[in-house]
């Protein structure tokens, strides 16, 4: 009978988690799918943590070099010299990273497109439409391109947060000062000085730091951690967990099991495409991963069968 798994169950601090994620104490299986959302999941994501909404429970697997050999790789956007590992995700991962680059990180958020083209965001919040109750908190959550200069169809400018006293004079606080006290201390300080220190926006200010900056930065989230698992027993954990939810592809959830024997599904598929674009650049195009294993277990099927009836065992 195979061994059971050893796990734990606790509320933890997002920011403890954060900084793991930052120093590499907490990475992603190879096998894991890349990171997909967009701009519209990562604002309502940070809504959700500004009103202390459940986000869901994250899986943290221990790694254990000896007898979990998987490969490994740091989330999107973490840039920081890692440390020894010591978790790897199992679930949790596209939440994760949509925090850790939105208001961890001090770059722009790199979005993938579906249209091939990266997008790049930084993330505001802006104090009045947060403390008004009438407003729906999504739409507080505002997101600036790179230069921080937001334009209409037209290229007419719509919103410039390019320097401090833009933020200032418009009320939007940068979400990626969130984490570094001493950037929001001189943040709050600059605010409160633009403002000729009046009553007024000092209070609202502090409402705000009080209401919303403290309920993100205070965020616990539920946290298992598995401590003691063999990597057949991994790949079915992760298995289990991303068959509801948001569904994996076949091509992933191969991935998953063929991990288990140390075999990268995913580095053989891009070994191939790189081998057979060699021969002929258009083959290929369009024809992702899944379309491409499809095409194969049909081709494979159809070659067995077509054995079987030349031999005779195939009936109809």
């Amino acid at each position: 009978m195979p061994k059971a798994i050893k796990q734990s169950s606790h509320d933890e601090d997002l920011v403890d988690i954060l900084k793991d994620i930052h120093d590499g104490r907490i990475q992603l299986p190879e096998f894991q799918r890349g990171w997909i959302w967009d701009d519209m999941r990562i604002r309502a994501l940070i809504a959700s943590l500004s009103q202390s909404y459940p986000m869901g429970i994250i899986t943290l697997m221990k790694y254990n070099i000896a007898s979990l050999k998987f490969g490994y790789r740091k989330l999107n956007g973490v840039e920081h010299k890692e440390k020894s590992l010591e978790y790897l995700i199992l679930d949790g991962q596209q939440r994760l990273t949509s925090i850790y680059c939105a208001i961890y990180s001090s770059k722009p958020v790199k979005i993938p497109s579906s249209k091939g083209k990266e997008l790049r965001y930084f993330y505001y919040l802006d104090i009045n439409k947060c403390l008004d109750e009438k407003v729906d908190r999504i739409d507080a959550v505002i997101s600036v391109p790179e230069g921080k200069v937001k334009t209409n169809f037209g290229g007419e400018v719509e919103l410039d947060l390019s320097t401090r006293e833009h933020e200032y004079e418009l009320e939007m606080f940068p979400l990626n000062i969130l984490f570094d006290s001493k950037a929001q201390l001189f943040w709050g300080d600059g605010y409160k000085k633009y403002h000729n220190y009046s009553d007024e926006y000092s209070e609202k200010y502090n409402r705000f730091l009080s209401e919303i900056l403290e309920t993100i930065t205070s965020y616990k989230l539920p946290v298992i951690r598995i401590e003691d698992a063999t990597k057949e027993a991994v790949c079915k954990v992760f298995e289990n967990i991303n068959t509801g939810g948001m569904t994996l592809t076949i091509f992933e959830l191969l991935t998953a099991s063929f991990a288990a024997d140390d075999f990268n599904l995913r580095a053989d598929w891009e070994k191939c495409k790189k081998a057979i674009r060699g021969r002929n650049t258009d083959i290929l195009n369009g024809v992702d991963e899944v379309s491409f294993l499809t095409a194969v277990t049909l081709y494979s099927t159809y070659m067995k069968r077509a054995q079987q009836l030349r031999v005779g065992k195939l009936t109809f």
